[in-house]
């Protein structure tokens, strides 16, 4: 039946003039000129996207007496390729129906109003070179990238590991393909001895990937994906709700103790400032470092109080040292206390301003993230001259982040339906799918044997007194999914890549 429903969608979409393969917005866009930041190596940009909304704007139909917005609405919406509800909804896309729409720098002009979309891909300090690496595969590390996919300008206020503005994040090494250790030792012992007779039994031996580069991704995210929700204010309401709770039963057992008899207007002071005033600026996702703590400090100026030294982290515990000497001449000593209650507040900070509604972000599928990450490795491996792109499989990234198999958490992980398993398998095969569906043969998907130290099945000696570890070690072989792009054509010096997932455009003569 499935069959069959793609059969009729196909034949109809031929029939209407659609096709799976618009010229408009490929997959990789060709430039007139070479792009300043990708092709400046003083930059950390390795590539820049391009909208599929904009390209879409471009090629809309509109007369030069202009056209009604209902009806370029619908080409965007409906019949113009390559474009996201996502990314409409991020730049809050709406034309009034009635009204004529021309192009150009006028007040009736299509885009009118609407902000720019910049997209980059993005190297980052490589600050987490130690953390869950692949570094037990014999292939020899040669180099290593830690790859931001951001919104240029200004501040989205999102919390990930790479700043306000990321969107997505890969980490990949440069790899070597090198011999087994057998292979190495029988290559040692022929050298060593000279012996000719034996290069005929040795050159099966010899492979010509030896000492081929590749690239392996040892890690695709997106914190924003993960802490994605319907209803960012209810997680923001449920956050301060159940902060309240901890706060008031904390602000009890502080007014039992003895200093506190008679505390007059403190406590209600001291409530007051932390949800009516510190909360919605530590809430405030559109505020940076740089201007929240002048605000927080302003806070304490206005009451009288030192605001020298004074930060977000800290100020719950300052206000209330304060408050307690100006008030009731009392010097808070419960250090205790006010560190649980500053814990407290800051993980509820946290989880409000951690959780992301769709319309914040262009992008907010999980396939897509990958994706845009996928294009963003290939782009850097065209520069560097590497063909070869390979994921391991899923139980070697899993053991890196939550331990050997006989980890509870390591089997939920690769198990169908957690988010480990939904990004490494379900997502990234999406994405393979989209790209391969697009590029066709430029890109070949296939497998790799990739070989890891297994001190499982340590070679033992007796003299090691049967201890693992010495340097001595067996092979194991699993495979990993390579993706081969010898055959694609891209500079990401002159093309920008396409931000969005595939879809459907009419064609012109239709």
């Amino acid at each position: 039946m499935a069959a069959l429903s793609r059969l009729i969608a196909k034949e109809l979409s031929s029939a209407l003039g659609i096709t799976d393969n618009p010229k408009f917005n490929p997959m990789f866009k060709q430039t007139d000129e070479a792009l300043e930041d990708v092709s400046n190596p003083a930059t950390p940009t390795i590539a820049e996207f391009y909208s599929p909304l904009d390209s879409a704007i471009e090629n809309a139909p509109i007369g030069k007496q202009g056209t009604r917005g209902e009806n370029i609405e619908a080409f965007v919406r409906k019949r113009a390729p390559k474009v996201t509800q996502a990314e409409l909804d991020y730049r809050e896309f709406s034309l009034d129906p009635a009204r004529n729409y021309t192009r150009g720098d006028n007040s009736g002009a299509i885009d009118d109003g609407m902000e720019p979309l910049r997209i980059k891909a993005v190297k980052k300090k490589t600050a987490n070179q130690r953390t869950q690496r692949q570094d037990d595969l014999l292939d020899k590390e040669v180099g290593y990238e830690e790859i931001g996919v951001d919104v240029v300008g200004g501040n989205l206020g999102l919390m990930t590991h790479y700043g306000p503005n990321n969107l997505a994040h890969t980490r990949y090494s440069v790899r070597e393909t090198s011999p087994d250790n057998t292979s190495t030792s029988e290559l040692s012992e022929f050298f060593s001895t000279e012996n000719p007779k034996k290069l005929a039994s040795l050159s099966p031996k010899f492979n010509l990937s030896l000492g081929k580069k590749y690239i392996l991704i040892e890690e695709l995210q997106s914190d924003v994906i993960q802490n994605m929700t319907d209803n960012p204010a209810k997680v923001l309401r449920d956050s301060i709700a159940n902060l309240r709770v901890k706060f008031d039963s904390d602000i009890d057992d502080i007014a039992f103790k003895r200093e506190f008899e008679m505390p007059g207007n403190l406590f209600e002071e001291f409530d007051d400032f932390v949800f009516n005033e510190l909360i919605p600026i530590g809430v405030n996702k559109k505020l940076g470092s740089n201007e929240r703590t002048p605000i927080i400090r302003e806070l304490f100026e206005k009451r009288g109080y030192k605001s020298e030294g004074v930060y977000l982290a800290s100020a719950l515990e300052d206000m209330f040292k304060a408050m307690a000497f100006d008030k009731i001449n009392v010097t808070a000593d419960i250090p205790n206390k006010l560190n649980k209650m500053n814990s407290d507040f800051q993980s509820a900070i946290t989880q409000a301003k951690v959780s992301v509604s769709k319309k914040e972000v262009p992008i907010n599928k999980l396939t897509d993230s990958i994706r845009v990450l996928l294009q963003s490795i290939i782009a850097d491996s065209k520069a560097k001259g590497i063909d070869e792109i390979v994921l391991p499989p899923i139980e070697k990234l899993a053991e890196k982040r939550f331990g050997t198999d006989g980890n509870r958490a390591y089997k939920k992980a690769i198990t169908k339906g957690s988010g480990f398993h939904n990004t490494y398998v379900i997502a990234f095969e999406k994405a393979i799918k989209q790209l391969k569906g697009e590029l066709g043969n430029q890109i070949k998907v296939g497998k790799k044997d990739l070989k890891y130290k297994d001190y499982s099945k340590a070679m033992i000696e007796p003299n090691l007194g049967g201890v693992a570890g010495t340097g001595l070690y067996d092979n194991t072989v699993v495979q990993g999914t390579s993706i081969n792009i010898k055959d694609l054509k891209l500079d990401p010096k002159t093309s920008r890549l396409r931000l969005n997932k595939g879809g459907l455009v009419q064609r012109p003569d239709r």
